[in-house]
């Protein structure tokens, strides 16, 4: 079994396109399977093209969106001045169209509408769903307003939905068991957005942001205005729930990319980068990884798979019901985690311990039958006692105990089960 973990490296910031187009680079994803994103999404008049540009004297891939017409993506102007065109609302996008008349403007609610409804991958639209979640929720907390009030224009508008289509696309195509980033790269100085000039990064970049580790602006860029993170990268990064590092992970390399943004920034490219590193879990790893060849410990070793998913808008009685039937389907163990989600709202993280066999089978359950949009995963090396279980007879009756060994035979514990002792109280228990 390949454990396959994706690293993402902010190398000049991150913006959508940049995103996508790091993965074509790195041969993730097929180009025929970006150029039909469109096409899923109930837009075939729009096109994708992939192209090659020189980032530092270097080769990158590209990605641009055109409109009918022929009116195509500005792309994404993350560096030097945002945008020129002032009454333009582009702050949560990046983009740079010139778009007129064919200018867009959604309101969340229908911008939801169209992902639902279109022919993406579950697994991809689930991932658009929560990049827009996030771009929604900071543009309300900038102006304000509840989200369902929250009208996106670039963000919304046909070029930015195919951008983060192609990001979810993108994700559900790797597949990745665990997901690593560096540090981002926000910007500095200050940028024209619709509601004025505004330091970098802007308000909703800014909400965006929070959590992240943030990188200076490498010395070798020397613009004064420069915006290196978009809030659709922000978000798309955001939706992927990192784990952040100072280096590259262990593992040996099979893929690595970039994806070049618009400007050129001299001797410093404006790329973005992805790198996925796999690692085998047969025997070799195994007797390299398992803690108790490792340690000499006396005790049995084996590899369980930890399933969990958050949830906030759930009953306490459907929890409980979910629980019972997870051990049902062959959870070795179920435990409930109190927390609290966004905004301060009370939620709870539901957590089963499973054969690496039984994940698709409790993945598939929990994504049917709980509220939650998304299921996480992650392997577990244990270090366990030899069990054996005898039965004894006692002045209450029989009763099962189980017993735990160490691998060279050294008795350590043992307790009597609890069914059984339930039945003893229950049968002594007064009138």
């Amino acid at each position: 079994m390949s454990h396959r973990t994706l690293y993402l490296e902010s190398f000049a910031g991150i913006a959508g396109d940049m995103f996508s187009a790091a993965f074509l680079d790195a041969g993730l994803v097929d180009p025929e399977t970006i150029r039909a994103v469109p096409a899923l999404l109930g837009i075939p008049e729009v096109e994708v093209e992939i192209l090659d540009t020189q980032r530092a004297q270097a080769r990158f891939t590209k990605i641009r969106v055109v409109l009918p017409g022929g009116g195509g993506q500005g792309d994404h102007h993350h560096v030097g001045d945002h945008h020129h065109n002032t009454d333009r609302h582009q702050h949560a996008g990046g983009h740079d169209h010139g778009h007129g008349e064919g200018h867009h403007h959604h309101h969340y609610s229908a911008l939801v509408h169209q992902i639902e409804d279109s022919d993406l991958d579950p697994v991809a639209a689930e991932f658009a769903l929560r990049v827009f979640r996030l771009l929604a929720e900071a543009e309300a907390d900038s102006h304000g307003v509840p989200v369902e009030k929250v009208a996106f224009h670039e963000v919304g508008a046909v070029d930015s939905v195919v951008d983060v289509a192609m990001a979810g696309v993108c994700v559900a195509a790797v597949g990745a068991h665990r997901v690593v980033a560096s540090p981002v790269k926000l910007g500095r100085g200050t940028i024209q957005i619709q509601h004025g000039t505004y330091p970098v990064p802007p308000p909703a970049s800014a909400r965006l942001a929070v959590g992240m580790p943030v990188a200076p602006v490498p010395e070798s860029i020397t613009r004064p205005n420069v915006e290196l993170s978009t809030p659709t990268g922000l978000a798309i990064l955001k939706a992927l729930d990192p784990e952040f590092v100072d280096g590259w992970p262990s593992g040996i390399l099979t893929a690595q990319g970039s994806g070049a943004g618009t400007t050129d920034l001299g001797d410093y490219p404006n790329v973005f980068r992805v790198a996925l590193f796999e690692k085998t879990e047969g025997r070799d790893a195994e007797e390299e990884l398992a803690p108790g060849k490792t340690l000499s410990l006396p005790y049995e070793t084996d590899r369980t798979v930890e399933v969990c998913c958050n949830v906030d808008d759930q009953t306490g009685e459907r929890t409980a019901w979910l629980m019972e039937k997870g051990l049902e389907l062959g959870a070795l163990d179920a435990w409930v985690t109190p927390l609290v989600g966004k905004k301060g709202r009370p939620a709870e993280c539901m957590s089963f311990l499973v054969e690496p066999e039984d994940v698709p089978i409790l993945s598939d359950f929990l994504l049917r039958h709980s509220s939650t949009f998304g299921v996480r995963y992650a392997s577990w090396d244990r270090f366990k006692l030899k069990r054996e279980e005898e039965v004894r007879e006692t002045p209450e009756g029989l009763v099962s105990y189980k017993v735990g060994w160490t691998t060279d035979g050294e008795k350590l514990k043992e307790k009597p089960e609890f069914e059984d002792l339930k039945k003893i109280w229950e049968e002594n228990e007064a009138p």
